[in-house]
């Protein structure tokens, strides 16, 4: 992949997201304006224990993949993958709670399923973020970036 700063970069990953999002019922706007909150569009990222393009922790991606964290986390299409399945089976979770809305799903990624849960699946009572990008996820905006040309 190119630089993580460059348009080509950020076209490849536009370019693998899509199909990936429609195999999951994902909508794949929502998933590059996660993508570029959570790295910058990095697959190097790191902060903390979290990882790549969608900073997957490993309890996070033991959850949902059996493919080895250690090596599979820095290639950054298994990241976005991995990624994907986890944001699918938390959509899915919050479905079945009755609650499915993009600024839930956006929190509980952020935050954690079981803090948006504990929260009633009230997006008043999750805490309103600084970044602009994520401030326009959680008021429901799930396009708050446009993806490359």
């Amino acid at each position: 992949m190119a630089s993580p700063a460059t348009l080509a970069a950020r076209r490849q990953i536009w370019a693998a997201i899509q199909p990936l999002a429609e195999q999951r019922g994902l909508d794949p706007l929502f998933v590059y304006a996660l993508v570029r909150v959570e790295s910058g569009f990095d697959p190097r990222a790191q902060h903390g224990e979290n990882r790549g393009l969608l900073q997957i922790k490993p309890r996070a991606w033991k959850a949902v993949s059996n493919l080895s964290y250690e090596t599979g986390v820095w290639n950054w299409r298994t990241n976005l993958e991995v990624g994907m399945d986890g944001l699918a089976a938390t959509k899915k979770a919050l479905a079945e709670k009755g609650a499915f809305s993009y600024p839930l799903l956006w929190a509980s990624y952020h935050f954690g399923f079981d803090y948006v849960a504990a929260h009633g699946f009230d997006m008043s009572r999750i805490p309103r973020p600084s970044d602009p990008i994520s401030y326009k996820l959680w008021a429901g905006d799930q396009h708050p970036i446009s993806p490359p040309k």
